[in-house]
């Protein structure tokens, strides 16, 4: 008969050879195991021994603390914050330079930040300082040292309200205009960190007599230089640049704005501009696809189109970063350059992509929730007739865009939410007359 080779043992054998056997293979394979859990255990003991220890959490800001795009490569592991999942937040080595300047100066004491439920008594504004995010505070640009002293005093979480006016907006005494609706909103709403941007002495007089919180900025020369609301709304561009550059976010508010809630406490802070839409439901606002029927091109007759309705430019947040400053002076060049409407701009600038010699500034959008941060036209024109939307309905700020009689609309505005009088918005017509669009 045929030798069978080693590896060609039979199915069916002896039992007593199997018994015999498996001992030794028993015994090996134990051996194996022994030996493997040993030498991971020991591979970890060296690890962790050879590991740097990690830097003191001092909060967490979110997934975008996950690492440090805007500073030098961070050394060493990410140590994760128990409470949210995300690893806590580093400052950059600019920021901690910072920080040690001022706590030798003590003046670290007056700009303590809550991060995280976490009072840091050292830490500045800004969650990524660099010279490009923000070149004032880190000695890379010269940033106007009044607004610095300002901010430093009403702005300690790094971050203000502002709105821009002139003396036409309110009297001298200070108790007549959209200006003093607004402020009567900010104040009800016990928004703290807040100010006025007076581009005249009259104005800066008044709120110097009210006690309210304002930096004196003179007038950009613009292609549109004129008194309107457009020609002062195309100020506060390179205006805001000035808060970016010493590494403050702004909340930028026009004047024809009711605030009926902080409006710090309903932002996300996940991108670069959050902003007001003038969309007016969630489709406008929010974005939607749009076919297009060309029947000449046959098979493609057919093509899709994304559209969004404008973002507002009166209602916007920034966060210091390169991105927001190269956003802001992009649109400044262009208002230098021809009289525009800034709006416009703003959104151009925005979203266009880089194409031929313009380079879209990188900004990350978010549009704000459309019944928390109203315009005129979703308030009036769709959800004062829906009754069951209306009584849920808490906005922490309306944006009387839409409608050219503001001031009328902002005090039925207040009227309806603040004093509860239900029927204060009835009397006005959806559009900006009750024959629309026969409006003479």
């Amino acid at each position: 008969p045929m030798a069978l080779s080693p590896l060609h043992t039979p199915l069916k054998g002896s039992r007593a050879n199997a018994r015999a056997s498996s001992g030794g293979v028993d015994s090996r394979i134990l051996t194996a195991l022994f030996l493997g859990v040993a030498a991971g255990a020991l591979a970890s003991t060296v690890t962790e021994w050879a590991r740097p220890a990690p830097s003191p959490a001092i909060g967490n800001f979110g997934t975008q603390a996950a690492g440090c795009p805007e500073c030098p490569k961070c050394d060493g592991p990410e140590p994760i914050e128990a409470s949210s999942g995300h690893p806590p937040a580093k400052l950059s080595k600019y920021a901690q330079l910072r920080d040690s300047e001022h706590a030798s100066d003590g003046a670290s004491s007056s700009r303590a930040l809550s991060v995280g439920g976490v009072t840091n008594d050292r830490l500045m504004p800004g969650e990524w300082w660099t010279p490009k995010t923000a070149p004032a505070a880190t000695g890379a640009e010269k940033g106007d040292e009044t607004l610095k002293a300002i901010l430093g005093e009403i702005a300690p979480n790094g971050e203000v309200l502002a709105a821009v006016s002139n003396k036409a907006l309110i009297n001298e005494n200070g108790d007549y205009g959209m200006l003093r609706t607004w402020l009567d909103g900010v104040q009800r709403s016990k928004v703290k960190n807040y100010l006025v941007i007076c581009l005249d002495e009259t104005v800066a007089g008044t709120m110097k007599k009210l006690g309210v919180p304002y930096w004196h900025r003179e007038r950009k020369a613009l292609a549109d230089g004129d008194e309107t609301n457009h020609g002062i709304s195309a100020q506060k561009f390179h205006i805001l640049r000035e808060f970016l550059v010493l590494g403050y976010s702004v909340l930028l508010s026009d004047v024809d704005i009711v605030t009926l809630d902080n409006p710090f406490d309903h932002l996300y802070r996940d991108s670069d501009v959050e902003g007001l839409s003038d969309g007016y439901d969630e489709r406008t606002a929010y974005g939607w696809n749009d076919g297009i029927d060309d029947p000449k091109m046959g098979w493609a007759r057919y093509a899709q189109t994304m559209r969004v309705f404008a973002m507002n430019s009166g209602l916007f947040y920034l966060k210091p970063s390169d991105r927001t400053l190269r956003f802001m002076d992009g649109i400044t060049a262009r208002l230098e350059r021809a009289k525009e409407w800034d709006q416009a701009v703003y959104n151009e600038e925005m979203f266009f992509p880089s194409h031929g010699d313009h380079v879209n500034p990188g900004v990350t959008t978010r549009v704000m929730e459309i019944d928390v941060f109203m315009n005129s036209k979703t308030l009036f024109v769709v959800a004062r007739h829906d009754k069951k939307r209306m009584w849920n309905l808490k906005p922490a700020m309306v944006h009387v865009n839409y409608h050219p009689d503001k001031w009328e609309r902002m005090k039925a505005i207040w009227a309806y939410f603040v004093d509860g009088k239900k029927k204060a918005l009835d009397a006005f017509p959806d559009g900006s007359c009750k024959n629309a669009p026969d409006c003479r």
